[in-house]
């Protein structure tokens, strides 16, 4: 059989699980070794994994395989899958040291068009993935003129936030009435009910504008989120241009067009 380029020959070969070195020297702590382990792992095979895979390949045990899993999923750092079991990176293990060589990783497409979005509205734009019932920050563009900016990494509750709403309108009804009633069982004691109907509708009203207005994820702030539809996006992802209340309220129709146009010139 020949091959017409060097790629078709590579793909051709098979490629086989990595015989990692589990033996680790007493100065380092087994927990954090194993989580770089395991993303370094699946970075190697690059699709997704099981959980049984990943305690086979690295020779750890079953149980603590499976807490460091869950742990990094509530991180946000893997993203798991209910119904396969299977788990994958998420975008913010990408993210990750960008800031190191920003030539080489920093101007990738998504982040250089928040960059840019937040130097021209002069707010802050962030890029958001939904974690099981939150709302998860991967990156942050800061415009320089907010006095509170949130830090990528933080989560907040999925239903309490435009991004979040952004995040949730993913979801179809099911899911939808499914996540709504984990949020409601979930809930801090002095935190209203979500009326699962009501949701519904103003996601409803998101969908046709394609966009979603409403409480921005820093305290105080306002916020005009858009879904982000491209074809080398994994992660349901969202971005968002949030800022003080007063001053976003006069200008929310402003901000929307502005981040349609540059997520329809990304998409395209």
């Amino acid at each position: 059989m020949t091959y017409n380029t060097i790629q078709e020959l590579a793909d051709s070969v098979p490629v086989e699980a990595p015989s990692f070195r589990t033996e680790l020297p007493d100065s380092v702590v087994k927990s954090a070794a194993r989580t770089i382990q395991i993303l370094e792992f699946i970075d190697h095979v690059r699709r997704d994994v099981s959980g049984s895979e990943v305690a086979a390949a690295l020779n750890y045990p079953a149980s603590s395989t499976s807490a460091l899993l869950r742990s990094m999923v509530t991180m946000g750092y893997l993203q798991h899958d209910r119904e396969t079991r299977a788990y994958r990176l998420t975008r913010r293990t990408g993210l990750l040291g960008a800031w190191v060589d920003p030539s080489l990783v920093r101007r990738g497409t998504l982040v250089n068009l928040a960059d840019s979005l937040a130097g021209l509205v002069g707010e802050t734009v962030l890029l958001t993935r939904r974690n099981e019932l939150s709302v998860q920050i991967i990156y942050v563009a800061d415009g320089g003129t907010n006095p509170a900016v949130p830090m990528p990494g933080e989560q907040h509750c999925v239903s309490r936030s435009a991004p979040g709403m952004a995040l949730l309108a993913m979801s179809n009804d099911r899911e939808l009435r499914g996540l709504i009633a984990r949020i409601n069982a979930d809930r801090p004691a002095n935190a209203p009910l979500i009326d699962g109907a009501d949701y519904a509708t103003r996601l409803g009203e998101g969908r046709r504008r394609g966009s979603y207005t409403g409480p921005g994820i820093g305290p105080g702030t306002a916020s005009v989120a858009r879904q982000l539809r491209h074809s080398a996006v994994g992660d349901m992802l969202v971005m968002s241009v949030e800022g003080p209340t007063g001053r976003m309220s006069d200008r929310l129709n402003e901000v929307s067009t502005l981040l349609g146009g540059a997520l329809s010139r990304l998409a395209g």
